[in-house]
């Protein structure tokens, strides 16, 4: 055994020479080759050993057929803010998500139904501001070019509470209508 990667060295060389390899067992059962002669040794001629390019070795990744598994389902999670999360005394939260890559596939966040992709940054973060008291909730989608969804996260409900003597304004979910003012009373600028 010890002897065979000797043999496949010199079976790569010999394709480049073409050469005579000489074989013999010594007294311990030992098999040697040598390109010099030995009174015990066997002539071998060893020409046109067959040889591997890197083009045929290639690697491909495993198929489903290969492992008997699926391919894992690519991620798609929002991280923060925590499901059941509650926010004083603010009218905008930060978070974040981690996506992994869809071929074809774009990300689709939204609050209480609203498109707030825009405000995704590349790294996952995310701020949305203007956000009014009570129960909201995020979710996160990769779609692809025909429409479908290729991930789905799961949903993420928040609240946001307001504390006695918090400011009093009120403001909206981007792109909802304002909330009325109260009429000034006369002579109050």
């Amino acid at each position: 055994m010890r002897g065979l990667p000797l043999l496949i060295l010199l079976g790569a060389c010999a394709s480049a020479w073409s050469a005579t390899v000489y074989k013999w067992v010594d007294d311990q059962g030992v098999v040697h080759f040598s390109d010099q002669p030995n009174p015990k040794a066997e002539k071998l001629q060893v020409s046109g050993a067959q040889t591997y390019g890197s083009a045929q070795a290639a690697v491909a990744a495993p198929s489903v057929a290969a492992t008997g598994r699926p391919p894992p389902p690519p991620v798609c999670q929002i991280d923060a803010p925590a499901s059941g999360s509650v926010q004083f005394d603010t009218f905008s939260i930060t978070g974040h998500v981690t996506l992994a890559h869809v071929e074809g596939s774009q990300p689709s966040l939204r609050m209480d139904g609203q498109d707030v992709t825009a405000l995704l940054g590349a790294g996952g973060d995310f701020m949305i501001s203007e956000i009014e008291r009570g129960e909201h909730t995020l979710t996160l989608q990769m779609i692809n070019d025909r429409g479908e969804v290729t991930c789905q996260g799961a949903a993420v409900t928040f609240a946001i509470r307001q504390r006695a003597g918090a400011s009093s304004g009120a403001p909206t979910v981007p792109g909802a209508p304002a909330a009325p003012q109260a009429p000034m009373a006369p002579g109050v600028r």
